[in-house]
């Protein structure tokens, strides 16, 4: 058996590179889950819309923008909606420069409100608030 300070380093050697292999490995799986949960998420709540009722407090028209990694993004019309039960919510299918204000003042208007929402993110609402996300709304109708 071999006492030599080369012999004594290898079983360390190994370790370390065994270590890093995991930490990349740990790396890339946060990154797709990160980029492919964002993407799930968004396709379960098109595909799993639930109906809720809100008392609407708040709304106004509003613009919202994205951006991406690079600095490149959008924007866009939304009206912002805040709600008792619900929380802040969004919507943005339909709205537009000529009409956010008008849709805001509906919703104002409206008091208690059926909103199309889906049901992963109104599930998690207190998280995605926590973070600043807002809920997307798909749609909404008055009730009388």
């Amino acid at each position: 058996m071999s006492t030599s300070p080369q012999a004594a380093k290898k079983p360390g050697r190994r370790r370390g590179r065994v270590l890093v292999i995991l930490m990349l490995i740990a790396m890339a799986l946060i990154t797709v889950l990160v980029l492919g949960g964002s993407y799930a998420w968004k396709a379960y709540d098109r595909a799993h819309v639930i109906s809720v009722t809100c008392t609407v407090t708040a709304a106004e028209g509003a613009i919202g923008s994205s951006t991406s990694g690079k600095g490149i993004g959008s924007s866009f019309d939304q009206v912002a909606i805040m709600t008792k039960e619900c929380g802040p919510l969004i919507l943005r299918r339909g709205v537009t420069a000529d009409n956010k204000d008008a849709i805001a003042a509906r919703l104002k208007a409206g008091g208690r409100t059926d909103f199309e929402i889906g049901a992963a993110s109104f599930r998690f609402r207190e998280f995605l608030a926590l973070v600043r996300e807002r809920v997307i709304v798909f749609g909404f109708g008055e009730r009388r």
